[in-house]
């Protein structure tokens, strides 16, 4: 037996032993009454019981008890919790032990089916949801304030001192709209006047029904990408179906240029409702835990790798090459630059000269002023350089007559005023519903992952599921006047956070900057050269194809999560967006269950000098306890790793060996017969006849040391024991303190080790069980193969106890 110290009493059962002593025993002994210190807790049963809810006998938990049937005396303690059916382990509660003692007995635990559990589930939450839509003007006002967040902070406005940073933060992402808006609109195969819109018409809705404060709403270089090539692909097979021929034109390499506007913003506004129709159902359903699978190192790889694509979009725009087609499918960006190298030589001069102009200066500014923080300290507020190489590249195009005498491709095509509103083709929606959910996934998860971030950061909550309808809901009335889709935007998030917005007024004040434009100067900047836009897209991008940097980072804290960067990151450049997103998801996955297949068993001792801190034996100062073996698996228990689980026990079992921890693998399972014979015959094996095997097991017990040395040589055993021998293994404890669930295959093997461990007079101890994991043990009878003092409540207490 190992010795141990008395524990200390449990802060109930001294308040128990307390109650009884001052009142009668003979009462409740006799069955006329019942300890005081239970009193509150039987009414509480009834009361319960009354109202149609669970049976307090199988759930008690001394902390939830309503304040209004709690008497003087519970709340003077904290009594420990007293767990959901785990009224008659044979380690069990001081109230229970209380109640042994006094002669009232517990009855055998048994837990409740998963059908009764589910019907108990279903039950509460349809009452709980009956009682949120009951007819009360609180619960209706709390209702219309939850669908529209804008009646919650913008009747608890506080102007003095959230006004003036909101109306700055707010002209100042404005302006950063315009150019922005203009050059995604070109990327996503329509006019730069849709990006305009897309940066006016959702801001209003989603500022109406968003709960994120900082969350900046608007056009996006990613979804902008991914839109141009479903309005590619789509419109191609428009045009061959027009045409009456059975394949799209050029065989995926026409350009935009060649496309008609009326098809492109047909299919561009009928994707723009498929994306908010994808977003509104995921968020009515709940959905909005899905973008957890998107997790932050697969959104980055994907990110980068997608801004490669947004940037090799620009070349065209940038270099004036005529002749050079866009590609679309797998392996595009190698096609495109072998083309791009071969017709280098066919550079529009004037066009590269106005392209490294605007380059040279948006980098220069963007790093010696925005990206200084000693200036950034003076102004306070980002250097708008783009909004100024838009004016002053208008002023010169005008001037000089670039189009006619040098030229140089314009805008052309800016209207002036709002777009009336135009249904979208409804007979486009099927064709493109399923090429546009892996573009709601992405927008999705990209506004969720930004909200998030400013949500932690300002400490305040967000729901994720709002966010969607919110996001939803504005794409949806947006594709009703020719927007693009929009989302979330980190570099105009992140300036309207540090300019000082705390609230949606900032996107409200830059819909009025974008208004303005939109109503009075959209016809000035028809002069606009497309380089000016191309330059612009190009230097917003670097600090998104820096990101690729960040697989350093990841290399050094986790392999794996490095893996998924580059395999996403990978798949993302050599095949296309699309593909590279799913291959991302897909192997993100797989290394989840790969995770979850080989975890992690840790073999534990207990400390020296101590006598209830148990760690690993990898630590020098944990002692393998004599002749009981631990083990922790750190994960679930599922016919992914079971047979490897009860195999390194078995292992333990015929050798009493010093087991190390290590990952499990999918090895084969010893069989009982197999066991029982290594285990009479007293032999090892071996892997050859002539090979010969040491092995050295040191074995600590308490402060003594043995050591036994195994020498194996042609299948025969010779044992040099030091002063004394180690004892037999009596007793294998499981700490389930670090399993969360188990299946029923793991139940299955469980079962058969329990089994064979009884035929061998050895112990199995389960302890530190959750309530789910001895509802599964109980219920797939491993329970029903032990007595009940073989669950304990740690492993400390089970050590003491054998």
């Amino acid at each position: 037996m190992c010795d141990a110290s008395s524990a200390d009493k449990d802060p109930a059962e001294e308040f128990c032993s307390a109650e009884t002593e001052r009142a009668p025993r003979t009462a409740y002994k006799s069955g006329r009454g019942q300890p005081p210190c239970m009193k509150n807790v039987h009414s509480l049963e009834s009361f319960v019981h009354r109202i149609g809810l669970v049976d307090l006998a199988s759930v008690v938990d001394v902390d939830v008890i309503p304040s209004t049937l709690k008497g003087p005396t519970t709340r003077q303690v904290q009594p420990n919790k007293i767990q959901r059916n785990e009224r008659c382990t044979a380690n069990s509660t001081p109230a229970q032990e209380f109640l042994e003692r006094d002669g009232m007995a517990a009855e055998k635990y048994q837990p409740l089916a998963p059908w009764t559990q589910l019907h108990r589930s279903l039950r509460t939450r349809i009452v709980g949801w009956i009682r949120r839509f009951r007819c009360s003007a609180g619960c209706m006002k709390n209702q219309i304030v939850s669908a529209f967040p804008i009646l919650d902070w913008l009747l608890n406005y506080k102007i003095r001192s959230c006004l003036m940073g909101d109306v700055i933060s707010g002209c100042t992402v404005g302006i950063l709209n315009i150019p922005q808006g203009m050059a995604y609109g070109v990327l996503s195969g329509v006019e730069p006047i849709n990006g305009l819109y897309a940066s006016f018409f959702p801001v209003l809705i989603y500022s109406c029904l968003c709960t994120s404060q900082h969350a900046s709403v608007g056009t996006f270089a990613v979804t902008s990408l991914m839109t141009g090539g479903i309005v590619h692909t789509v419109g191609a097979e428009m045009i061959a179906h027009r045409n009456h021929t059975e394949t799209p034109v050029d065989n995926g390499t026409a350009t935009f240029d060649k496309m008609p506007l009326d098809i492109r913003l047909q299919v561009t506004i009928a994707v723009t409702l498929a994306v908010g129709l994808w977003q509104v159902l995921m968020g009515v359903f709940r959905l909005g835990y899905l973008a957890v699978f998107l997790s932050d190192h697969l959104v980055k790889g994907f990110t980068c790798a997608a801004a490669f694509h947004v940037f090799t979009s620009q070349v065209k725009l940038v270099f004036g090459i005529q002749g050079l087609e866009e590609r679309y499918g797998p392996l595009k960006l190698v096609y495109f630059y072998i083309d791009f190298f071969s017709k280098i030589s066919q550079t529009h001069v004037p066009t590269l000269i106005v392209s490294l102009i605007c380059i040279t200066i948006l980098y220069l500014t963007r790093v010696l002023v925005n990206q200084n923080p000693r200036v950034m300290k003076i102004i306070r507020v980002p250097f708008p350089i783009e909004l100024l190489v838009i004016i002053f590249g208008t002023l010169a195009s005008y001037e000089l007559d670039l189009e006619s005498e040098w030229g140089v491709k314009t805008v052309q095509n800016v209207p002036t005023g709002l777009p009336a509103p135009v249904l979208p083709h409804y007979s486009i929606i099927p064709e493109i519903l399923g090429r546009t959910f892996s573009l709601a996934i992405v927008a999705s998860a990209v506004l969720i992952s930004l909200a998030k971030i400013f949500a932690t950061k300002h400490n305040y909550k967000i729901d994720a599921n709002q966010e969607l309808i919110a996001i939803g809901a504005s794409n949806i009335f947006g594709s009703f006047f020719l927007c693009i889709p929009a989302t979330g935007a980190l570099a105009r998030s992140a300036v309207q956070e540090s300019v000082g917005g705390s609230t949606q007024m900032v996107s409200l004040v830059s819909a009025v900057i974008v208004l303005i434009v939109l109503v009075a100067l959209g016809r000035f900047l028809q002069p606009l050269p497309k380089a000016c836009l191309g330059a612009i897209i190009m230097v917003a991008l670097i600090n998104m194809l820096k990101g690729a940097l960040e697989v350093r980072n990841l290399w050094k804290v986790s392999l794996i999560d490095a893996s998924i960067f580059m395999v996403t990151l990978l798949a993302t450049l050599l095949l296309d967006v699309d593909y590279g997103l799913a291959i991302g998801v897909l192997y993100s996955l797989l290394v989840f269950a790969f995770r979850m297949q080989y975890g992690r068993v840790a073999v534990l001792g207990r400390v020296r000098g101590t006598l209830d801190e148990i760690k690993p034996l990898e630590d020098p100062m944990v002692d393998e306890v004599s002749g009981i073996k631990i083990f922790r698996l750190h994960g679930p228990l599922y016919s992914g790793n079971a047979e490897s689980f009860v195999a390194k026990i078995r292992k333990a079992m015929i050798s009493n060996v010093r087991v190390v921890s290590s990952y499990l693998s999918p090895v084969p399972e010893l069989e009982a017969t197999e066991m029982d014979e290594t285990m009479t015959s007293g032999q090892q094996p071996s892997s050859g006849n002539n090979q010969t095997e040491i092995t050295v097991v040191t074995r600590r017990q308490d402060q003594a040391t043995d050591a036994v040395i195994n020498i194996v040589q042609n299948n025969s055993l010779l044992t040099k024991a030091g002063p004394r021998q180690a004892k037999p293994l009596r007793a294998i404890i499981i700490d389930c303190s670090a399993i969360n669930f188990i299946d029923v295959v793991g139940t299955e093997k469980l079962l058969r080790l329990v089994n064979e461990c009884n035929k061998k007079g050895i112990r199995v101890v389960f302890a530190a069980c959750s309530d789910s994991v001895r509802d599964i043990l109980y219920l797939s009878g491993v329970a029903a193969a032990l007595p009940e003092e073989n669950f304990m409540s740690s492993v400390s207490d089970a050590i003491d106890e054998l």
